[in-house]
């Protein structure tokens, strides 16, 4: 092991020479002899005081020995070194260096080689100065050493009072000189830490001066920072030692870095270790330090950093312990604080104070809560963090009231005002947003907020509000947008239900079918809603086509809330909340019953309780109390058939009054008589209430009633007769008789098990299934699925009914009084698509109800009622509240109801209304009951006949041969169908029965009975070959018509055949126009066959023969027309006065038959000359009206001016066509166009500004669409000249069937004026006599009336209300009185409307379009 002696130079000296500090030579020595941070002190100064001086350790020297320390290299060489400081010792009393005999210069003394000093000890630190024996005493060897090298010290950070040049020139002459010494050195800049740039490139210039040869070394150290402080001295070892392999001098920047991660990988480590064994904030630093001395982070971390600093680390982390743990406490209480604000300050108004006042307010306000001591505690001996400190608010759960003197707590309080007053205003925010989007009319189901987004910038409540609040409101819109507009789209399908019909029965919609009704509803607003969602409007479409085919709860739009769904749980609930007719306890009563009623048995397992009403003259009732209680106990318990029953009693005196007060499920009646006055008593009560009052008779049906007699001191034969009444007077109401003469024990049983065995017949009667069949009446009452009222309103009267049992899920059974008698009415509770399950079985009566604010209800209504209108019906408009104001206050209250009312008119049925808020009694049903019950015996002989009919085949296309085929009714062919749940024109509906062309009624020979009837007399042949639709379809009232006159018994080989039942879709198809001949000649009406006309003979001028005077052939299976012929006279159907009566049988027929040929022949050549006679009337009226056209346009142009000047429609007025383009343009959806007049003003400033020019553009008028209607009904009736003439008008008038039928006097035959066919095709041929201006006029103005009511859903403007409103501007009429306009009216209205429903075939010669 080497020894090297190395001194450590540097500039010394006064201040003056050396600055204020010296150069660091103290530092760099101890760092380097004593690293660890214990050891290494900041402060050596070189001011001593003379004793010190003189000391042992500096021993009269100007140098210090550090002693001895072996280090060893990365290579594992070890190095001993000494270490010499050299110096300059100052005394502090003259600041002036201590002399010591002949002194050199420090500059020449500090290079010495070698130095001597005897017994001189080891330096530490300045403390070690006079007090050296407490330290570690250690003597230089031999009392001198030789300098092996030196470390040339050079100070690079900035020292007030010294230069760098005296620096610089100081270390160039040491280091020369030590050079000239051959002496190895190493030039050491210290201070780094501190380091000015320009200081640190001078020592770089010194060491790399030529004149050194590179034997000079730079190396950067700091002696605070211990950065490469053993670097220089090894290197300088090496140097000595001149060993080739030195070690690589690294320099201060990448030192420094290295030294950091030491010291914070130590750091964190120890932090780490701290962290994790301390954890009790109340532990001291010794029992701390004594805990981490055990592991080595703690002790490596106390030798880089020392002591101090591991105590410093340690109270630091105590510190933060309690802070945490504080600051955990206080958290826990400003969260129990801001709780504690939510209840006791829900409403920061009630502080009413400044921003400025409002936490002292409030904490003031909190102080005086009445609640305070449930949320707060105040302690005023210690603060909060006192407690917490010494754990004695541990267990406390309330808050110390001085946490709220915290600033946290104010920022709590502060916080918390301001989110109830943002969260005010975010809830206005969103409020405001949701609003503007329900208000925009761009924001449709299926729009994306970044479409719309531009419409609500600079909007304060789109812009306050987040992206994601935005967004999450609008999605919420969407949602309820999007479900609003499905439900709208459901309504629009359910009000075009009469459309859907015709896929009732089909199977297979194809693509053609989805479009067809896409076009049908496609311009409605509903429909355009869901363009976005297109997917989802076909999967409703198809999921509405799915519900019309197959009508079932699952496929119902609402199945949710389908009524019958809603009936079941109604009525399950009435079931099990109501006792019916199950009684549960007994009454027991004396000729009457006193006080409250509502009494009701409670049965607990098996036990029962017994209701004893005990009635009785004077101390009767006591008596035979006393007597019970005595056989029962003080408990009153009686055990029978192992059940026990317990008694409650009660006494009532015996007048009516008492027997009026029985509830409904009062449990039994035992009344006690004793002599004559109290039998009296007691019967005329009885049968003032049981036998004479028929509302009580429901009260006492199945009450069990005892009649007790108990005699008292009476003759022998007084107590004969008084038993014999009273059995008399039992037998008569039904009840048991004791005669009280045998012990009391005995009679009082006797009493209870007759109660008891009475009520448990009762019981078993009451829980036997109630047979449906055994009703008098079946009234089906049906819902409309969706209807927004409440179902348990409807039902309520029905179950509030005191004789009510559930017969099955969706019916039940009621008692009640139709006229003089109870009847049995079963009511069955249906949804309008459920009502096809009851299709084939006995229906008395229908009860429809319906929402008088739907259209979609009243439509469904209308199809259901028309298909059961032979039926007694009863229709219902349900309205929010009282009926009056409904009608009066909501338009579309108005018109469903008017139409419901007209529905019901139509069907014979009868109207009423319902308010779903109010409450109603079983009376409100009782006169339609009474309708039914009146009209049974009709509608059960028509089930039989329809039951009968189906069994048979009637209406298959198979067994369509088996029966006679039905006379065509004339009065419906080729005319519009009263049809229902359209818009009242009836124009959307169109019916074809199979007639015949009106020119084969007289061209087509007759048809014999014969030619009916093949050889076999069994299968009658076809007459039409026109297929009616099946029963399936059929609408009850047209299987009525079909069978109404042709009812027979079906043979036996009929009843057996199967009836395949065939359904056809309804299509609409164009039919040729018939052809007529000219007005005035002959139509006879159509071919009736036969066997009617047979009919019809036998029942003329006389009743209905029986079945005794009819031939015996008649009576035959082969004869169909045999039985409920209806009483049609010959005169009603042919005309003829009086017709001889035949016998039925094939020859009188034959000779009928001939005799009717005659007629006719002689029928037609009167007409004959009739028709030559209007003829010749044809040709003058032909030849006026060619001279009224000639003059018209002339007349019309110089009268009225620019206003008629042609258009470039041709002969149209200009007026008219600018008038009909901007009501097309702007008002086909405008409600009530041509009903809502406009202003006066607008309308004169239209005709004058047409008058001024006529090439006006009324769009920039500004100018109502309301105004200009009215202005186009003024010009018609103020401008124009009337359309028709005097002669036109009356032709119209006939053919509206208006005026007086006469043979000579009309022009027109009672054939046109009976048959609307016929009379739709005079209408045409009349219009054919217009001039040709009048008539271009009247079919420009017609078309546009055509779209009009082609919108009508929009305007509610259908065809009736267009004629409603012009046919007196267009037949302009002089009435001579009301009565004259109440005649007219209806027709004229008619005949406008039939113009604007076949315009096609009035105007454009197209055929009529039907339905099949």
């Amino acid at each position: 092991m080497r020894q090297f002696n190395i001194s450590v130079i540097g500039l010394s000296g006064t201040e003056k020479d050396r600055g204020q500090v010296g150069v660091g030579k103290s530092c760099l020595c101890n760092r380097f002899m004593r690293p660890m941070a214990d050891d290494y002190f900041i402060d050596h100064i070189s001011v001593l005081s003379q004793s010190d001086f003189s000391g042992r350790i500096v021993n009269n020297d100007h140098f210090l020995y550090w002693g001895e320390v072996r280090k060893t290299t990365d290579e594992g060489v070890e190095y001993n070194f000494n270490i010499i400081e050299q110096t300059e010792f100052m005394d502090d009393s003259t600041f002036q260096a201590f002399k010591v005999g002949k002194m050199d210069p420090y500059s020449k003394r500090c290079t010495a080689t070698k130095v001597f000093s005897a017994e001189k000890l080891m330096y530490i630190c300045k403390n070690q100065l006079g007090i050296e024996k407490e330290y570690e005493q250690k003597v230089m060897p031999d009392g001198r050493l030789s300098i092996d090298g030196f470390v040339v010290v050079f100070d690079v950070s900035p020292v007030p009072n010294r230069s760098v040049e005296k620096q610089v020139e100081f270390v160039q002459n040491v280091i020369a000189t030590i050079v000239k010494n051959k002496k190895p050195l190493v030039l050491v800049t210290t201070k780094n830490d501190d380091a000015y740039e320009l200081y640190v490139r001078e020592a770089e210039k010194i060491s790399q001066r030529k004149d050194y040869k590179s034997t000079v070394q730079l190396i950067e150290t700091s002696a605070h920072e211990s950065i490469n402080i053993d670097l220089a001295f090894l290197m300088l070892a090496q140097m000595i030692d001149k060993v080739k392999n030195r070690v690589k001098i690294i320099s201060y920047q990448e030192s420094a870095k290295s030294r950091k991660e030491l010291l914070d990988t130590r750091s964190e480590a120890v932090t780490r270790l701290i962290r994790n064994q301390i954890t009790d904030y109340h532990i001291l630093w010794s029992q701390g330090s004594k805990m981490l001395s055990q592991y080595r982070e703690w002790n490596e971390f106390l030798n880089i950093f020392g002591h101090e600093a591991g105590q410093k680390l340690f109270r630091r982390h105590m510190k933060k312990l309690r802070d945490d743990h504080l600051n955990k406490k206080l958290h826990q209480y400003l969260d129990k604080f801001a709780l504690a604000l939510e209840y006791m300050l829900p409403d920061t108004g009630a502080l009413n104070i400044s921003d400025d006042d409002a936490w002292e307010c409030a904490r003031n306000y909190l102080q005086n809560h009445i609640e305070f001591e449930q949320y707060f505690f105040e302690c005023p001996q210690a603060s909060w963090t006192e407690l917490v400190d010494m754990d004695e608010a541990e267990d406390e759960a309330r808050i110390p009231f001085d946490v709220l003197e915290t600033s946290e707590a104010e920022t709590v309080f502060r916080n918390y005002l301001n989110s109830v007053q943002q969260d005010k205003k975010k809830i206005g925010w969103k409020q405001q947003f949701k609003m503007l989007l329900e208000e925009s009319g761009f924001v449709t189901p299926g729009k994306q907020l970044s479409e719309v987004r531009v419409l609500f910038m600079g909007r304060e409540c789109f812009e306050a509000l987040s992206e994601h609040d935005c967004q999450q409101i609008y999605d919420i819109h969407q949602d309820e947008i999007i479900e609003k507009s499905k439900q709208n789209f459901v309504e629009l399908l359910l009000e075009h239900a009469q459309y859907f019909l015709q896929f009732k029965n089909v199977d297979i919609i194809t693509q053609e079918d989805v479009r067809q009704i896409t076009d049908v509803i496609q311009e409605d607003s509903r429909y355009k809603m869901l363009d976005r969602l297109d997917q989802e409007r076909r999967v409703m479409l198809v999921q509405h086509l799915r519900f019309i085919h197959c009508p079932i709860r699952d496929h119902c739009p609402f199945f949710n809330n389908c009524v019958d769904s809603l009936i079941e749980e109604v009525l399950s609930d009435k079931s099990t909340t109501s006792n019916h007719k199950t009684p549960g306890g007994v009454g027991v009563g004396v000729g009457g019953g006193g006080g409250g009623g509502g009494w009701k048995t409670t049965g607990n397992g098996t036990d029962r309780t017994l209701n004893l009403l005990i009635v009785g003259s004077e101390h009767l009732a006591s008596d035979l109390l006393n007597d019970i209680r005595i056989c029962t106990g003080s408990k009153g318990e009686y055990i029978y058939e192992n059940q026990t029953y317990y008694l409650n009693y009660r006494i009532a005196n015996g007048d009516m009054e008492a027997f009026k007060a029985i509830d409904v499920y009062s449990s039994g009646l035992i009344c006690v008589y004793s002599n004559q006055q109290s039998f009296e008593t007691l019967k005329d009560n009885l049968e003032r209430t049981l036998l004479c009052n028929l509302e009580l008779e429901d009260k006492f049906e199945n009450l069990p009633i005892v009649l007790v007699y108990q005699p008292q001191d009476l003759k022998e034969n007084e107590v004969e007769y008084l038993r014999s009444e009273g059995m008399r007077l039992s037998e008569m109401l039904h009840c048991d008789f004791i005669d009280h003469t045998q012990n009391h024990q005995k009679y009082v049983y006797d009493i209870l098990n007759i109660v008891i065995l009475s009520l448990k017949l009762t019981e078993m009667k009451s829980y036997d299934p109630y047979p449906s069949n055994h009703t008098d009446l079946r009234i089906l009452c049906c819902i409309f699925c969706g209807d927004q009222y409440d179902i348990e309103n409807i039902v309520q009267p029905l179950v509030a009914e005191s004789t009510l049992v559930k017969a099955s899920e969706h019916s039940i059974i009621v008692d009640v009084f139709i006229g003089d008698a109870k009847r049995r009415v079963e009511f069955i509770l249906s949804s309008y698509h459920g009502t096809n399950q009851y299709r084939d079985e006995l229906i008395h009566g229908y009860i429809y109800f319906y929402s008088a604010k739907r259209r979609s209800s009243l439509a469904n209504l209308s199809i259901l009622a028309a298909q059961n209108a032979n039926i007694p019906l009863q229709i219902i408009a349900v309205t929010e509240s009282g009926g009056v104001n409904a009608f009066f206050n909501s338009d579309i209250c108005q018109f469903l109801i008017t139409e419901g009312n007209a529905l019901a008119d139509r069907f014979k049925g009868s109207f009423m209304t319902f308010s779903a808020d109010q409450y109603v009694k079983f009376a409100f049903y009782n006169p339609f009951l009474k309708t039914s019950w009146d009209n049974k015996y009709e509608v059960e002989n028509l089930h039989v006949e329809e039951s009968i009919t189906l069994d048979s085949g009637e209406g298959t296309l198979e067994s369509s041969v088996n029966q006679m085929p039905r006379p065509p009714p004339r009065h419906e062919s080729y005319m519009l169908s009263n049809t229902l749940g359209t818009d009242g024109s009836g124009s959307e509906n169109y019916e074809m029965l199979p007639t015949r062309s009106l020119n084969s009624l007289n061209e087509e020979r007759d048809i014999s009975l014969d030619e009916i009837y093949d050889e076999n007399n069994e299968k009658p042949k076809h007459l039409h070959q026109n297929c009616t639709e099946s029963d399936s379809c059929a609408s009850s009232t047209e299987r009525r018509v079909r069978q109404q006159n042709a009812y027979f018994k079906a043979s036996s080989k009929a009843s057996k055949a199967s009836a395949k039942k065939q359904k056809k879709k309804k299509v609409a198809i164009p039919v040729q126009t018939p052809r007529v001949p000219p007005f005035g000649s002959y139509v006879s009406p159509p071919e009736i066959p036969l066997h009617y006309q047979r009919m019809a003979i036998v029942g003329a001028g006389e009743k209905k023969k029986t079945e005794a005077g009819v031939p015996e052939f008649m009576k035959s299976d082969k004869s169909p027309e045999y039985s409920m012929v209806p009483e049609l006279t010959a005169a009603g159907i042919f005309g003829a006065e009086n017709l001889p009566e035949y016998n039925m049988n094939a020859k009188c027929l034959k000779d009928f038959e001939k005799l009717e040929k005659r007629r006719i022949k002689e029928e037609a050549a009167r007409l004959r000359k009739l028709q030559e006679k209007e003829k010749e009337q044809e040709k003058k009226l032909k030849r006026k009206l060619k001279q009224n056209a000639k003059g018209l346009a002339e007349s019309v142009e110089a009268q009225f001016g620019k206003l008629m000047i042609s258009s470039e429609q041709g002969e149209i007025p200009i007026f008219l066509n600018k008038c009909v383009e901007f009501i097309e343009k702007e008002g086909l959806d405008s409600e009530g166009i041509y009903r809502v007049p406009g202003s006066r003003a607008h309308v004169d400033m239209l005709f004058q500004r047409f008058e001024e020019d006529v090439n006006t553009v009324i769009d920039v008028l500004d100018i109502p669409v309301n105004a200009v209607a009215t202005a186009l009904k003024d010009f018609f009736s103020k401008r124009l000249p009337p359309l028709f003439s005097k002669d036109i008008i009356k032709e119209l008038e006939e053919i509206a069937g208006s005026r007086g039928v006469g043979v000579g006097s009309s022009k027109l035959n009672v054939e046109v004026k009976t048959d609307r066919s016929c009379r739709l095709i005079a209408l045409k041929s009349l219009l054919q006599k217009l001039p040709p201006i009048n008539f271009a006029i009247l079919k420009y103005i017609f078309q546009h009336f055509v779209h009009v009511s082609d919108n009508s859903k929009l305007n509610s403007m259908d065809s009736k209300n267009l004629a409603i409103c012009w046919w007196p501007t267009l037949i302009p009429i002089d009435f001579t009185d009301m009565g004259h306009f109440e005649q007219l009216r209806p027709y004229l209205e008619d005949i406008v409307q039939t113009m604007i429903d076949q315009f096609p075939y009035l105007f454009c010669g197209k055929d009529a379009f039907v339905m099949v």
